[in-house]
């Protein structure tokens, strides 16, 4: 490391120097986390009585304004610092939340009568974020072509718009809406630019977010053990989900979480890490774990049945997805995939194939004996001290070897 330059007083260089101040997550901000947790029950629940991926991508989309509205929340926060647990970050957070609670209570019928509801709830809730970013130290209320202005006044315009339309114009202008919200930090990369990052509170907060995530999953689990008589396959079935949700937080706090908090302090790009880590990777293994929060539902509720309808057979696509998005950060944090979370998510997507013609129970047993083959492979290299297998890809170089 660089030696700071020195005045030629010795006292000055020997003098002992403060450990640099960390920004920990805000009481606010948990509060914050609880209408979240609402949302992501709302869409599982949604998603478990749908009928087919049609009707199950229509839901989705519901759930990406939900997740811009949360990265865009958490983003601020991280702007702000200590200023978040004031009283204006507090009445910012809790506007926000008041947005997102609105849009969760109307996610069951968003494509009908509630439609109007859930758009204008996005409206308010982006138009806030960007008046809440403007009185920030920085901010301008001078209108930047940059992703929280795009957000505020075009894509939740399109929201609202869609709201007043039928049918199949309504789900067009949603998409269109979603679709320029996704983009848009990509295609505008120096809107981000000037954006302080504190790298200790964004891995928290995103980490926290999959364990809401996570919650929905137990959530899943135990309301539907608890609610049925439990037999020796509900049993097994019963330790086969909680067995696979034990390993799905391990895939990623053990290994998955310090590399992505490494790559933030070290790399030159942070906001690149910020989009396509944060941002785009978290959203793949949110939505991997609610599809695998409903696929583990119908295996407590139907261990032995060869699965007949769309929500039972989430399990194994869900876990594929989930894996897949492991390789998708690591290649834009370090310019390579591993080739052991490659390989477990192609497993998945066999075993998905396979499915249809299995009993639930089967198809867990699987997916979870490829989370513990993964996991004990990956403990066996990292205590061996062993080279990861990389798969290299293109537009990036490697630069580090982290799991």
């Amino acid at each position: 490391m660089d030696q700071p330059a020195l005045d030629g007083a010795d006292s000055v260089a020997d003098a002992p120097t403060e450990p640099p101040h960390e920004q920990r997550v805000a009481w606010a901000e948990l509060f914050f986390d609880l209408i979240w947790v609402f949302a992501v029950t709302q869409i599982a629940t949604a998603l478990a009585g749908a009928h087919d991926i049609g009707e199950a991508a229509r839901l989705m989309l519901l759930f990406m304004p939900l997740w811009w509205g949360w990265v865009g929340a958490t983003l601020l926060a991280n702007r702000a610092g200590d200023l978040v647990d004031r009283a204006l970050g507090r009445v910012a957070l809790f506007s926000v939340a008041g947005c997102g609670l609105l849009m969760s209570v109307a996610v069951g019928d968003a494509f009908g009568d509630r439609a109007l509801v859930f758009a204008a709830g996005y409206v308010v809730l982006r138009l806030l974020l960007w008046a809440f970013s403007c009185r920030l130290p920085g901010g301008s209320a001078r209108l930047r072509l940059e992703p929280f202005a795009v957000a505020a006044f075009v894509a939740a315009p399109l929201f609202l718009l869609g709201a007043f339309l039928e049918g199949p114009w309504r789900i067009a202008a949603w998409t269109a809406a979603a679709l320029i919200e996704l983009i848009a930090p990509r295609v505008l990369p120096a809107g981000l630019n000037h954006l302080r990052i504190e790298t200790a509170h964004l891995p928290e907060r995103f980490g926290l977010f999959l364990i809401i995530a996570l919650g929905e999953t137990v959530v899943a689990v135990g309301g539907q053990a608890a609610g049925i008589d439990l037999d020796g396959p509900t049993y097994a079935a019963f330790a086969l989900a909680f067995l696979i949700i034990v390993l799905l937080w391990w895939t990623y706090f053990h290994y998955g979480a310090p590399a992505v908090r490494h790559s933030l302090e070290h790399s030159p790009e942070q906001a690149r890490i910020v989009t396509d880590v944060f941002s785009y990777a978290h959203l793949i293994y949110v939505t991997a774990i609610i599809m695998i929060a409903v696929g583990l539902k119908k295996l407590l509720a139907y261990p032995l049945a060869v699965p007949h309808s769309f929500p039972e057979l989430l399990l194994a696509p869900g876990v594929a997805l989930y894996l897949f998005g492991f390789c998708y950060a690591r290649w834009r944090m370090f310019g390579a995939a591993t080739g052991q979370r490659s390989a477990a998510a192609l497993a998945c997507c066999a075993i998905a194939v396979a499915a249809p013609l299995l009993p639930a129970i089967a198809t867990a047993a699987l997916v979870l004996a490829v989370l513990l083959a993964l996991n004990g492979y990956e403990a066996w290299i990292v205590t061996t001290h062993r080279s990861l297998p990389l798969l290299r890809l293109p537009r990036m170089a490697r630069r580090e070897t982290q799991l």
